[in-house]
């Protein structure tokens, strides 16, 4: 990696890394279920978020900035972990978030709150019009002598990508130290920065396995010109040395009612894997994903020609926003 072209690229050391392999009580057949554990980069900063943000703080720090602008819905891990390291960097934070504001704080919501950031909730704001109140806040900003960075959704661009071509590295190093025969590498696509990352990462040092990402908000064919678009230009932007064939773009559905909304089958998953594993999956990222993963494979829609590594995607706080549904299933049962 030291030979890489992206090491011209500014980083601030976040993450708690490298993060844990675990082999999962959970398979299909012979076909073992191993977690790469980035739900333990951190505490309050968890997830994979933390690994985007340590190029794009370091990128906004390099440009002498002092305030980070991002987005997300009113629960995002993104703005959560983007909120916390603002307040450990000396940086203030602006949060535009879309949805509903809740009667009371919770879950990402309230540790952003608790973290200092200056958090605006706007019940009609999609991701176009997210952006457009991000530019015009950060033009008040630079109006009040102030010089903001902005972070696009989920940290997914071309500085964010390299947090998980590092981490596409740091998989190659676990599996060349472990006898596992790993043909899947299962991530879940919501802003495509982790994604189009591993993929990249894949091809550059030589990991085998085929990168299936699920799709839990919009639908494949949404995604798949997208990330196309997206690894095209992070390939041009750090002159990386590797081709990627739209067969190479692997994704599966994973959205079942909508970004964010679980069905009673999605929420029963969540309950018995963890009661299973003693592993937390989130509503909104990691149970669709693995709870649709599941079902493809259980059905046929996807093949396995070996273990598969799942990339633990972090997400816990917003277990709490769903006690009900959940509190529900456990009255069931």
């Amino acid at each position: 990696m030291n030979n890489s072209p992206w090491v011209t690229a500014s980083r601030v050391a976040l993450a708690r890394i490298p993060t844990p392999v675990e082999t999962c009580k959970y398979q299909w057949g012979s076909h073992r279920l191993l977690i790469k554990r980035d739900d333990l980069t951190d505490c309050p900063m968890s997830g994979n978020k933390i690994r985007k943000l340590e190029y794009l703080v370091g990128d906004a720090l390099a440009h002498d900035c002092d305030t980070l602008i991002t987005c997300g819905g009113v629960q995002s891990n993104h703005a959560r972990a983007t909120a916390i390291v603002a307040r450990r960097m000396g940086l203030d934070c602006v949060l535009v978030l879309s949805g509903d504001a809740p009667a009371e704080f919770d879950g990402n919501l309230l540790l952003s709150k608790l973290s200092g950031a200056d958090v605006r909730i706007y019940p009609d704001a999609g991701s176009d019009q997210r952006a457009e109140r991000m530019h015009r806040i950060a033009d008040e900003l630079r109006d009040q002598d102030r010089r903001p960075y902005i972070i696009t959704s989920g940290g997914s661009d071309e500085v964010g990508v390299l947090g998980y071509v590092k981490g596409a590295g740091e998989i190659a190093d676990d599996l060349s130290q472990s006898a596992q025969r790993v043909s899947t590498i299962l991530a879940a696509v919501g802003s495509g920065g982790t994604y189009a990352g591993l993929l990249l990462g894949a091809k550059l040092f030589g990991l085998e396995a085929a990168i299936v990402g699920a799709s839990v908000d919009s639908t494949p064919d949404f995604w798949h010109p997208r990330l196309r678009d997206y690894i095209d230009r992070s390939i041009e932007r750090w002159r990386l040395d590797v081709r990627v064939s739209d067969d190479d773009i692997v994704l599966i559905p994973a959205a079942g009612r909508g970004y964010a909304l679980s069905t009673d089958a999605e929420i029963e998953f969540i309950a018995k894997f963890a009661g299973t594993t003693g592993i937390y999956l989130d509503p909104v990222y990691t149970g669709k994903t693995l709870y649709a993963f599941d079902q493809a494979v259980n059905d046929g829609r996807v093949k396995l020609d070996g273990d598969v590594l799942f990339v633990h995607t972090g997400g816990i706080f917003g277990l709490f926003p769903q006690r009900e549904r959940f509190n529900q299933y456990i009255n069931q049962t």
